[in-house]
């Protein structure tokens, strides 16, 4: 017995055939010669020579060339990649049917090949795996199966070997020698993310809760209306969708683009330190302009009262910087220094400037001593970097280095 989904594709073929024929004039004559017709022509034997004859027009595909060039004349080819968990949005990780391309008239015949039987397989699949399903669906006194088979099969030709002089190629190194690649469109995940896009965008839920705003007075609802912004349309084929594949014509040639730019970050004004503070944050030629002018003063070779003021307020003036510094980092939200990334940071440091340890920083016994700390690795690191800095810096002597760590003691609350 015929499968049901059989008989209804030959009846609405046999009935849209009639409704084109038979007008309200048509003599009683015609009309039965149209009948006459429509029963040869959609019956299943003359069904079946007819389509599989007219199948080699169609070809199916996971990759239509015509999406990259309308005039692009290539053999189908079907990417038959492995699934593996490796993270790549590509063809062997995305379930999408394969699309048909060629003669728009013989679309038809790959419709009659997507019927899904009773058993959950389509006719293709029963002719692929030449099932006795599909051998009992076609037996009839004047068809050869065999004939009939092969005929239908020829949609899924497919020849990996053969490119066309319309697709942009690509020049891709293999050791010493090189492959020419054509680059290509999967169609299916094209129209498989468009259908993913209007199904979030238009779900039953986005409608209800659109439905209720527009009220003057809307019920308190719950839920979210979900988009998605910045999408561009992408056309294929022009006024000619259908010539450039099935499933571009289904969906008119229009797909979307989903917006490629950048993530707008909010920009911190500065990074916490990871390891150190004076080495991940404090940068050399912030300071470039202090150790020349501090360079300056020790090049008088004087020591008077007047002299020795310059010189501490450029000591104070770098201290300000590593201050304001500190209380950008403190504005960071506070708990910053427990994730992970900042496990390398000594306690002491991150009690200076986690503001999680506000509290704690005006205790003693918890605080780890932590101003003295930051005190003595600024003057340390002052003196480093002054060293590398300037080339001449043998004018630093012992009293100087004393008296900058003197100055940093007596003015250490900057560090506070």
């Amino acid at each position: 017995m015929l499968d049901t989904a059989i008989t209804e594709f030959l009846e609405n073929k046999k009935q849209d055939f009639l409704k084109k024929k038979i007008k309200s004039n048509t003599s009683e004559e015609d009309n039965y010669k149209f009948q006459q017709q429509a029963q040869e022509k959609y019956g299943l034997e003359g069904w079946l020579i007819d389509a599989s004859n007219r199948a080699k027009q169609l070809s199916l595909s996971s990759h239509p060339a015509k999406f990259v060039h309308p005039d692009a004349k290539v053999t189908s080819i079907i990417v038959n990649a492995p699934k593996e968990n490796d993270g790549l949005m590509r063809s062997g990780n995305a379930e999408t049917e394969l699309d048909v391309f060629g003669n728009a008239a013989a679309l038809d015949v790959e419709k009659f090949l997507r019927i899904v039987l009773q058993d959950g397989k389509t006719i293709l699949q029963h002719l692929e795996e030449n099932t006795d399903t599909i051998k009992q669906q076609f037996q009839t006194q004047e068809i050869n199966f065999e004939q009939i088979r092969h005929g239908f099969l020829q949609v899924k030709h497919s020849d990996l070997n053969q490119t066309s002089e319309k697709i942009k190629q690509v020049y891709f190194p293999v050791n010493e020698d090189y492959h020419l690649l054509s680059v290509l469109n999967a169609s299916g995940m094209i129209y498989t993310l468009k259908q993913k896009i209007n199904d979030l965008r238009f779900s039953g839920e986005n409608k209800t809760l659109r439905e209720e705003l527009k009220k003057a007075k809307p019920a308190e609802t719950k839920g979210e209306i979900n988009e998605i912004y910045d999408l561009s349309s992408i056309g294929y084929g022009g006024t000619q969708a259908q010539n450039i594949s099935t499933l571009n014509a289904q969906n008119g040639g229009v797909s979307f683009l989903l917006s490629s730019l950048p993530p707008q970050l909010k920009k911190r004004p500065v990074q916490a330190p990871k390891t150190n503070f004076f080495e991940n944050c404090l940068w050399v030629d912030l300071f470039k302009i202090d150790f020349e002018q501090f360079h300056k003063i020790l090049s008088w070779r004087k020591n008077n009262k007047d002299v020795r003021d310059k010189r501490d307020d450029v000591v104070l003036n770098s201290i300000t910087k590593v201050r304001r510094l500190v209380d950008q980092i403190r504005d960071i939200k506070a708990g910053w220094s427990e994730s992970e990334t900042y496990h390398g940071l000594s306690l002491w440091q991150k009690i200076w400037l986690d503001e999680k340890f506000a509290d704690i920083r005006t205790d003693d016994k918890q605080n780890q001593d932590y101003l003295n700390q930051a005190q003595s690795n600024f003057a340390n690191w002052f003196i480093g970097n002054y060293k590398r800095a300037i080339k001449d810096n043998k004018l630093l002597g012992d009293d100087d280095i004393e008296h900058i760590k003197n100055i940093l003691k007596q003015e250490r609350e900057l560090l506070l």
